[in-house]
């Protein structure tokens, strides 16, 4: 195997191990020394690929929100755009199946985010990073809306993308906590929405 080639797997095994170890143990309870014993690989390599723990917190990070948006953000590459319902309706099923093929990046996202807000400060300005692009990604999608007739042209824009994340992160949370249905929580928004953003009945352009 090639020396770069190694490099590269070395480095995606550790960041892999460093996914499974923050989402049980969270950031601040896990060693790297734990991380390179998952990986099976020699503790002193870690500093070499990512600089610092922290640099190794960063690149999980940007791991684990770059194949959300990778997989969550496909249906709207792959299929005509409506603006409408049925562009947040192929979404929210793509979370819902990232979700059941990614159980650990769903469970580290949510411990990083409890310890963003507590014990972890430095995780902050990541996460709200993350919130800040999926912010501008909605509000853009729901200007779009709006211009081609299919949502209301009175629509708070900043405030509803701020409302739908919120309720995203509150179902996902309550599904690993009590095992909400995410699919019943996600059609009930949908129905909500549909009486409060929709110009028209079923979305249908003017």
């Amino acid at each position: 195997m090639r020396k770069a080639e190694q490099s590269a797997k070395t480095k995606g095994a550790l960041l892999e191990a460093a996914i499974a170890l923050f989402g049980e143990h969270g950031y601040r309870a896990t060693s790297l020394k734990a991380v390179a014993e998952r990986a099976g690989i020699t503790h002193g390599v870690i500093p070499f690929h990512f600089g610092s723990k922290e640099g190794l917190l960063l690149a999980v990070v940007e791991e684990c929100f770059g194949r959300f948006f990778e997989s969550v953000l496909a249906p709207l590459r792959d299929r005509p755009r409506d603006y409408g319902l049925g562009d947040l309706a192929a979404i929210l099923e793509a979370q819902v199946e990232f979700s059941e093929r990614h159980p650990r990046i769903v469970q580290v996202f949510q411990v990083l985010m409890a310890e963003a807000i507590g014990s972890s400060p430095e995780l902050r300005p990541h996460y709200a990073a993350f919130q800040a692009r999926t912010h501008a990604l909605g509000c853009a999608w729901a200007r779009e809306g709006i211009e081609q007739g299919v949502l209301r042209a009175d629509l708070d824009v900043e405030g509803t993308v701020h409302a739908v994340l919120a309720l995203l992160t509150g179902v996902r949370t309550h599904h690993l906590l009590a095992g909400v249905d995410r699919r019943a929580a996600y059609r009930a928004m949908l129905k909500v929405l549909e009486a409060g953003v929709l110009a028209s009945p079923g979305g249908t352009k003017r």
